[in-house]
């Protein structure tokens, strides 16, 4: 059985419940919940929600929000996150499904929803090393579910024109991009993030419309630190209570 840390953010007005040497969060999650951009009273779906770190920011950011269902495939961090709705209050708004998302049909949530977000595998099942602890392997790498089951379980889920949001390796971007494209996921905005100035991009974050036409727009990039002690403006920004 893990072990677990309690961690808070944003002041303290959010707590966090995670595996001590599992699968623990990142800055991906945070930059994600925070520019996800949905609309008031819209229902999402986070597609692997390990801790539920993602319906708990975009809770916190837009109370307003309609209904964030999560679901996670691994029973110990599906009872994580179910605990950190409770713990937070925010158990009226957040649905955790303990749930392969493959199987996934609009039956689960009670109809199709507004929004997808999801930050997903990182690497293809045969590149780099799998990880020894089976909780970071499977958030790591394809492992239980490919880029190609994610998309496919967006374009399931999605009202007709319901946005699919992603933050993925911009090495991966082609790869991401022509997946959506398979099922009907029109990328529509795209923003590089950058570790730095002067720093290749190593994240990319994806908007896409289901059942819209072609045509994209490249955002000014996303610099996650001003220098290496430092978080840019924009991080900080999100970080802030």
């Amino acid at each position: 059985m893990n072990q677990f840390t309690h961690d808070t953010f944003f002041h303290g007005r959010i707590s966090l419940k995670q595996p001590s040497y599992g699968y623990r969060f990142s800055v991906d999650a945070v930059i994600l919940g925070n520019l996800a951009g949905v609309k008031p009273g819209e229902r999402v779906l986070d597609l692997g929600t390990g801790c539920g770190v993602i319906p708990l920011i975009m809770c916190y950011r837009q109370p307003e929000i309609g209904r964030i269902f999560g679901v996670e495939i691994q029973p110990e961090l599906a009872e994580t996150a179910v605990f950190n709705a409770q713990e937070n209050r925010m158990h009226h708004l957040i649905t955790i499904l303990e749930k392969d998302l493959k199987s996934m049909t609009p039956a689960d949530t009670g109809g199709t929803v507004d929004a997808v977000v999801c930050n997903p595998p990182h690497f293809a099942p045969n590149s780099g090393r799998i990880n020894p602890d089976s909780q970071k392997a499977v958030a790591r790498h394809e492992i239980a579910v490919t880029l190609s089951d994610l998309t496919a379980a967006a374009s399931r889920m999605l009202a007709p024109g319901g946005q699919m949001i992603v933050i993925y390796p911009s090495k991966r971007l082609a790869d991401l991009l022509g997946a959506m494209r398979k099922e009907h996921i029109e990328p529509k905005h795209l923003r590089m993030i950058h570790p730095a100035p002067g720093a290749e991009a190593q994240r990319v974050l994806v908007h896409g419309t289901r059942g819209k036409p072609p045509g994209i727009k490249v955002a000014p990039p996303l610099y996650v630190r001003r220098n290496a002690r430092d978080y840019s403006d924009e991080l900080e920004a999100m970080f802030a209570p």
